[in-house]
């Protein structure tokens, strides 16, 4: 009975450690210029605030995180992310951000929004990067509209 169940284990955890790209290999998106695809992974700040003083920075990666940060508030949360087709779907978690303070859970649509420097740099190192995403920000409070705003990667 333990050997089966061992066995089981070993067998889920080397399931999800082959379902995530190994450390060298990148996420990526297709976009027209490269229909090979462009690599999403990295660090965006979004180019504005959202729902008054609050500034939003969020990292694509293993392990996706964010930051909000404004009016004295300091919110570190985690996310998860995934791509579908031309689209980069992230979704936040709540996240406490002390002073009896959260940032609520969200979801965000991405997808490329082009950028004249991050296809040069690309061209010439022959590593294609996402330099720019026009994102939707979906409130998860219903009389709050969608917020679209550009991120740059950092």
């Amino acid at each position: 009975m333990c050997r089966s169940a061992s066995g089981l284990i070993l067998t889920l955890m080397l399931f999800v450690a082959c379902s995530w790209p190994a450390s060298g290999q990148e996420v990526r998106v297709v976009v027209p210029d490269h229909p090979q695809g462009v690599a999403v992974n990295g660090c965006f700040r979004a180019d504005q605030t959202l729902f008054g003083p609050y500034r939003l920075t969020f990292c694509l990666d293993r392990r996706g995180t964010y930051q909000v940060r404004g009016s004295g508030l300091r919110c570190d949360g985690r996310l998860s992310w995934r791509v579908a087709g031309r689209d980069i779907l992230i979704d936040l978690n709540r996240s406490s951000c002390g002073r009896n303070r959260a940032w609520e859970a969200a979801s965000i649509e991405c997808r490329h929004a082009g950028g004249l420097l991050g296809a040069i740099a690309g061209r010439i190192l022959d590593n294609p990067r996402l330099s720019r995403l026009r994102c939707t920000y979906h409130a998860t409070v219903s009389r709050i509209g969608p917020r679209t705003f550009t991120a740059t990667r950092v």
